[in-house]
């Protein structure tokens, strides 16, 4: 007879001290229950009735054998199972108690998990448990689908068990689901996305894998970016026990706050040049003017001759100041211009809308055109500045062309300031409602408007998104527990603003006795060249993968990827396992071309005036 592992579950412990005391239940409950050592069972229907967890159901159990090709959402070609593999879909109730009406997007039956388990000979006794990105979802809970990313089964071919989660909702990057047909915030779901789905993934992965086993993992890890790394770090915060380690990549620590200000190069746009991103022409004209400013920023603050900036906090470009970036005849800031190309020529006040986006959102439009390097790289706001924008030398088309409102429309609690598909980029999927079609509100906001959307969005954070918020730095119980952390940010980010990771790295070193305690337990990577990627393998600002150093990760469709080719995570795990604390690790571009050292902060790579092509040309500093 097979084991019978019956795990727990949010729902029984729903009662008495509330929601969080189901969740802290859970987790115990996962932390004691492991079961004696047992015979592996077999990857058949049999799972279905030999794992048992109350509000759980084995949607079902796939046989996957080496070589066959699996269909992947996010993969333009099919991802090759490089040994026999078993997927387990999971179904975790409840759902959104307080939707009624199936149709809307805020229904939902509960949490979808999917389980990739090598086979025991391949299993390496480790889980690495990967998150999710934007608004998650997927098609965990649906049977003849696949819902994990790329990364989940790549970590399954190299020997880890690897779980991923929906987040509670099935509509793929779709926010949707964040408002109820009635129009209010959709609580539960929020609480779903924000926390218990991680929750969840941990304690359903580690109770599947020592049933399927037969024993416990001997270490499980967390592996997550961008909304993933949120996720990360939000159980590293709250319930550091449920991992070894975290690998926390370009997360961002304060993602109400920063979802509402990414409204606001929008506004500039409206307040100081009379259009939005609706009137599409131009808007794109002046996004190809910001990726010519971008470039004579590059130009202008270069020493290395890389292509890229090491540090581009320390760029106090000013478009309004150069003569080669405004428009023939256009009186600037001391400067008279002298570019006669229309296409990347900027008028005064361009420039000084670009200088407003580059500084960040203020209540009144301002900007500090002095702003010091400390404050433009996170340490601290500067005047009058609400939160953080991209680095000089980013790509912020996606902003110009693309209004960024669900944060806004989330904050005021009133869909109808999000934006429908006119002000959206094609790869935002706009909020959508079974009764309340009004989009595009976010256009009758001001400066000040949008100030106090993030001022209720503020006050809302110790209540309706106490979940989604990531900014807790008393990190006393993951120390005390020896649990290690290493987390990483591309310095141009063309999503997530590094100096919001910057802010709250230093705020946490603050709170624990300095960057000295802090790196016991957390170490912080700040990578110049590297930007967004919905799979963490970042990409150059001009969208080149193969001349900007970048950490090798799991993930290359086809390919099972060795220690070596896995660096951060192979620093986490040397530092769990052995007690390897990380230090300089060296990347490298595509093309074997560049080599750098990413540097443990607050050290920052440098250049020393070597041959570019050397590593040992740059060091930390």
């Amino acid at each position: 007879m097979p084991t019978t592992y019956i795990a727990g579950d949010f729902n029984r412990a729903r009662s008495g001290a509330g929601r969080f005391a189901g969740i802290a239940w859970l987790v115990a409950t996962c932390l004691t229950a492991a079961p004696a050592t047992a015979q592996p069972l077999g990857c058949d229907d049999g799972l279905k009735t030999a794992f048992r967890a109350e509000a759980t159901t084995v949607v079902a159990v796939r046989a996957i054998r080496k070589g066959e090709e699996l269909l992947v959402q996010d993969s333009p070609k099919p991802i090759i199972a490089a040994a026999d593999l078993c997927l387990v879909k999971l179904l975790v109730g409840p759902g959104t108690t307080a939707e009624k009406d199936k149709n809307a997007k805020s229904w939902s039956e509960g949490i979808g998990i999917e389980v990739w388990l090598p086979s025991p000979a391949n299993w390496n006794e480790r889980i690495r448990n990967y998150g999710g990105g934007g608004w998650v979802g997927g098609g965990h809970r649906t049977e003849g689908k696949i819902g994990s990313k790329v990364p989940a089964l790549v970590n399954a071919n190299m020997g880890y068990a690897s779980g991923t989660t929906d987040a509670g909702q099935p509509w793929y990057q779709d926010g949707s689901f964040t408002f109820l047909s009635d129009g209010s915030i959709n609580v539960e779901g929020f609480r779903d996305f924000s926390v218990r789905a991680m929750v969840e993934q941990a304690v359903k992965t580690k109770a599947l894998v020592s049933l399927y086993y037969g024993k416990p993992p001997a270490f499980s890890y967390y592996d997550g970016h961008s909304q993933g790394g949120r996720q990360g770090m939000k159980i590293a915060q709250e319930y550091p026990e449920l991992y070894d380690g975290y690998m926390i990549a370009q997360p961002t620590m304060s993602t109400p706050m920063h979802s509402t200000v990414a409204l606001y190069p929008q506004l500039v746009m409206k307040t100081e040049l009379g259009f939005t991103a609706l009137d599409r022409p131009k808007a794109a004209a002046f996004a190809a003017r910001v990726d010519a400013a971008n470039k004579r920023a590059l130009a202008a603050c270069h020493k290395a001759g890389l292509g890229f900036l090491l540090d581009p906090f320390a760029c106090d470009y000013d478009p309004a100041r150069d003569a080669a970036a405004l428009c023939s005849g256009e009186a600037g800031q001391g400067v008279t211009g002298r570019n006669e190309d229309a296409a990347t020529c900027m008028t005064l006040k361009e420039a000084l809308a670009l200088d407003r986006i580059w500084y960040g959102a203020t209540p009144d439009g301002s900007y500090d055109a002095a702003q010091s390097t400390d404050s433009r790289g996170g340490k601290r706001l500067g005047a009058k500045q609400l939160w953080w924008t991209f680095t000089k030398t980013t790509a912020i088309s996606g902003q110009i062309t693309g209004a960024s409102a669900d944060g806004v429309a989330l904050a005021l609690r009133d869909i109808r300031y999000a934006a429908d598909a006119s002000g959206s980029t094609a790869a935002n999927i706009p909020f959508s409602h079974v009764a309340i079609s009004e989009r595009n509100k976010w256009r009758e906001l001001d400066y000040a408007g949008l100030a106090d959307a993030l001022g209720r969005n503020v006050a809302l954070q110790s209540t309706l998104f106490s979940n989604f918020i990531t900014d807790r730095t008393d990190l006393g119980k993951l120390r005390d527990l020896g649990r290690k952390v290493i987390v990483y940010s591309g310095l141009v980010d063309d999503a997530i603003p590094p100096a919001g990771n910057v802010y709250y790295h230093e705020r946490v070193a603050a709170a624990m006795g300095g960057h000295g305690e802090v790196q016991k337990f957390m170490r912080m990577y700040l990578l110049p060249g590297s930007a967004h990627s919905s799979q963490g393998r970042a990409y150059t600002v001009t969208g080149n993968n193969d001349s900007v150093p970048l950490p090798k990760l799991p993930g290359n469709a086809n390919q099972t990827p060795t220690r070596e080719q896995d660096q951060f995570f192979t620093a986490l795990t040397d530092w769990v396992e052995n007690g390897a604390a990380p230090g300089e690790i060296m990347v490298t571009s595509r093309d074997n071309r560049l080599s750098y050292p990413a540097c443990v902060y607050p050290l920052r790579t440098t250049w020393n005036g070597g041959p570019t092509p050397r590593p040992g040309s740059y060091g930390c500093k």
